[in-house]
């Protein structure tokens, strides 16, 4: 399970270990502003989420920082705000990354399916159903074995998953991409689109924001 820590990755780890079925989390840390409080946010959910299912979770370190340049999510200038039309919020060749990199780490571990939360809302080149069936080519031809790609959560809304998730899952999972003093900063693009999937779900928020004291209802 590719376990980025947010609404969807950790909801489809709650969900798969409702199902009996084992889990292994892998976290990559790809030297990113939010990827150290991210990385302890995931470490935090996995604790919390303790089960017979539930695998020891993977830390991958892969630095893309020569590779992203002066990209904001490296530099941490104009990081995108809440409402700004002009936001650019993709990474190049994010999945495919991070596809390989669980795939090399885990190699060694024999047969396995690798899953992501991703949702409808990716809009990406990298979020369709179509781009993970040509992963699952390339991931095959590399492992010598076939490597399925899942993608259960692709037809929903992050509204739709958040009320499908219990509330220890949500008050765990994390994404926000300017975090402040390890919190969620309450003001980036991410937790924008956080709070509203939350008001739009009718599910009160169990975030604490940095830039407010409570939670939102």
């Amino acid at each position: 399970m590719l376990l980025g820590g947010g609404i969807e990755s950790t909801a489809l780890v709650s969900r798969y270990l409702a199902e009996s079925r084992p889990v292994t989390p892998v976290h990559v840390h790809c030297g990113l502003i939010w990827d150290d409080c991210e990385a302890a946010h995931v470490r935090q959910f996995c604790d919390a989420s303790a089960a017979p299912g539930l695998a020891p979770l993977i830390e991958v370190r892969v630095s893309l920082k020569d590779f992203l340049g002066d990209h904001w999510a490296v530099t941490g200038v104009n990081v995108p705000r809440a409402n700004d039309p002009a936001a650019k919020l993709e990474i190049p060749l994010r999945n495919l990354m991070l596809l390989s990199f669980a795939l090399h780490r885990l190699k060694q571990f024999g047969e396995f399916s690798l899953a992501l939360g991703t949702t409808i809302e990716n809009c990406f080149r990298d979020g369709s159903r179509d781009y993970f069936d040509k992963c699952e080519e390339v991931l095959t031809f590399e492992a010598g074995w076939p490597v399925q790609v899942l993608t259960p959560l692709i037809g929903l809304t992050k509204t739709e998953v958040i009320r499908s998730a219990d509330r220890r899952t949500l008050a765990h999972s994390f994404s926000c991409v300017n975090p402040e003093r390890d919190r969620h900063c309450g003001r980036c693009i991410k937790c924008a689109k956080r709070q509203a999937a939350f008001r739009d779900a009718g599910v009160p928020d169990p975030t604490i924001y940095a830039s407010q004291s409570s939670p939102t209802a």
